[in-house]
């Protein structure tokens, strides 16, 4: 009786694993274009309160990076001795941070007493806040902890050790409105005083625009932004090339051109494809340029699959409408030209249009002209109209 299938062996000692990293909120072995990012923050922490970015948006679309500067900037505030408390800015947020988050960041250090941590003394009186929490008054006066109640001890605390707290939020959305408010509210308050604290916050153009623009809040609207956009060329070459060199292998010059042009300079895309044509050349010494060609091939069905099936499963019938008529365009669509597509009057297509945006799948360069976000959409859609 024989199986019924294979097992493949077991690396051994000279197995040389992908240096590429094609998983989202991942870092990549080569963070391309964003160093001058990362050296912006560390000057800010290293500046201490009231320097410039101690509230920070980073929006982008999807594949972007967005997850992966958190995590960056995280790596960073830790090499200064701070700790982070970091969630997606989903319902429930607030008690998490207050309940768990930041309990288990302060958890981290060295305490003397970390099974009952009470604070006492006035650490933040330097700082303005001269009612700082104490034992004595906790027992006498039973306080449940909010977050602004919990962030205020937890900066306190980190004060006397020189230390800060960054908070950093993912997913940052309007439908949360409330309870982003909380946060902020709170967060504003201990800067103002010249706590040890940073908020970082990650979220779609369109959501970040949103809160913005809506003046939901005054720290928020006067918070640093960072867009991340496309590669340069030279970055995509860079993602490409450095994560090669300690693994014996290399890229032939053509097939890196052909890689970079394939990716379309979009960060997801070129840990994706630099991964697959890694694993199509095997022991062969030079990635080349059909290595090259077909690993554009498989990438294109891995985005089909992980990007823009769920995304279209996700839209109502007439938001797809919309795109089947941005589809007819090689490049930008007209919006007025989509709308006569569909048959509607110019604002009716532009609700679906203003749904399309706040979900991540469409951008506006310039007035009046939409452009898909994601590499290799217009050809999904096409397969998938030709299929139908």
């Amino acid at each position: 009786m024989t199986d019924a299938f294979d097992i493949p062996p077991v690396p051994d000692a000279d197995y040389v694993r992908s240096p590429f990293t094609p998983t989202f909120g991942v870092i990549p072995p080569r963070l391309a274009d964003r160093q001058q990012l990362v050296d912006a923050f560390a000057r800010m922490l290293d500046e201490g309160p009231g320097a410039r970015g101690q509230a920070t948006l980073i929006t982008g679309q999807r594949g972007m990076g967005k997850s992966v500067m958190l995590k960056v900037f995280q790596k960073v505030a830790q090499s200064r001795g701070w700790i982070c408390a970091q969630d997606q800015a989903s319902p429930g947020v607030v008690q998490r941070l207050t309940e768990a988050r930041i309990p288990e960041a302060m958890a981290t250090l060295d305490w003397e007493s970390q099974s009952s941590m009470r604070i006492t003394g006035g650490g933040f009186s330097v700082m303005g806040f001269g009612g700082s929490v104490s034992t004595t008054s906790e027992d006498r006066f039973p306080v449940t902890p909010d977050f602004q109640h919990q962030l205020i001890r937890a900066v306190e605390a980190l004060a006397e050790r020189g230390s800060g707290l960054l908070v950093t939020l993912d997913e940052v959305h309007r439908s949360n409105i409330d309870e982003l408010r909380q946060v902020t509210d709170a967060l504003s308050a201990a800067v103002s005083e010249r706590a040890p604290v940073a908020f970082v916050g990650a979220g779609l153009p369109a959501s970040i625009d949103d809160l913005v623009n809506d003046r939901v809040s005054t720290y928020l609207r006067r918070a640093e932004r960072i867009d991340l956009g496309l590669l340069t060329e030279a970055g995509a070459r860079e993602g490409l090339t450095r994560p090669l060199e300690k693994t014996g292998k290399s890229m032939s010059k053509q097939a890196l051109e052909q890689a970079v042009a394939a990716s379309g300079r979009y960060p997801y895309l070129v840990q994706l494809i630099g991964d697959e044509a890694f694993k199509l050349a095997g022991s062969e010494d030079v990635i080349t340029i059909s290595h090259v060609r077909q690993a554009a091939a498989d990438a294109q069905r891995v985005m089909y699959r992980q990007i823009h099936e769920p995304t279209f499963a996700g839209l109502s019938s007439r938001d797809r409408d919309y795109l089947y008529a941005m589809s007819a365009d090689e490049r930008a669509s007209m919006t007025a030209e989509v709308a006569k597509r569909m048959n509607m009057d110019p604002r009716n297509a532009g609700t679906y249009r203003n749904r399309l945006l706040a979900a991540g799948v469409i951008e506006s360069p310039a007035r009046g002209v939409v452009t898909f976000t994601t590499p290799y959409t217009r050809e999904y859609i096409l397969e998938r109209e030709g299929s139908s």
